[in-house]
């Protein structure tokens, strides 16, 4: 069952649980709801950044590729995420590209309605302040683990976040849902689709995992964890 915003303001979103409920029916009043199918890009780097997306469900992969042509994804976004907040507070163009990684149906709000209602409530702007705090520290603890930790620790630090907030919880351990393609792994990790491919061979030749067609599932939380130190 998909959650309602109520259920995304109570247990995720920063900004709408920043909020009473009657300012959060403003809110929402003002958007207009929309859908994404798997694959669609809903925006991209050097576009003009003019709406913002409350995500209600699905999943939203958030990438740079640089000049040369190498990808990173930096976030998967989902229920109570927001996206493309800092350009429309900016009044500036995407710095990143935003994909719907499956279907993806949310509540969009262009910047004039969301600067007004800034303006009238500002409980909300703290909201996404701290939003934008919480995602720079993780891209900062990103880059730090890119300089610093092995690729076996990255690739675990990657699965354990996945599997936090990803994982469906079955007979056989947790399973990731949507899947997460080996190559968008080695994105997220700083490794090639290879190195990938060997090191979740290794962990499941260790129990760690279990690969079932191209879902991963997780038979093993502590020891994964542990990888991830």
């Amino acid at each position: 069952m998909a959650l309602t915003f109520r259920d995304i303001a109570r247990r995720e979103s920063l900004i709408l649980g920043a909020l009473t409920p009657k300012e959060r029916a403003t809110l929402l009043a003002m958007s207009k709801p929309c859908h994404y199918p798997g694959g669609k890009m809903i925006f991209s780097k050097g576009s003009p950044g003019e709406t913002l997306l409350l995500i209600e469900t699905g999943r939203v992969e958030v990438s740079l590729t640089s000049a040369s042509g190498s990808r990173s994804i930096v976030a998967h976004l989902g229920p109570g995420d927001c996206v493309g907040e800092m350009a429309v507070l900016l009044g500036s163009d995407r710095t990143a590209d935003a994909m719907a990684t499956n279907d993806v149906t949310g509540r969009v709000l262009n910047r004039m309605q969301l600067m007004a209602f800034l303006t009238e409530h500002p409980k909300t702007t703290l909201g996404l302040i701290a939003d934008l705090c919480r995602k720079l520290q993780a891209t900062t603890e990103a880059l730090a683990d890119l300089s610093m930790a092995d690729g076996g620790t990255r690739l675990a630090k990657v699965l354990v976040g996945l599997f936090d907030r990803w994982g469906e919880e079955e007979e056989a351990g947790f399973r990731l849902k949507p899947s997460v393609s080996q190559s968008d792994l080695g994105d997220m990790s700083g490794l090639t689709r290879e190195t990938v491919n060997r090191q979740i061979r290794a962990w499941e030749a260790d129990g760690i995992v279990q690969r079932d067609g191209r879902d991963l599932i997780l038979v093993n939380p502590e020891a994964l964890a542990e990888k991830a130190q």
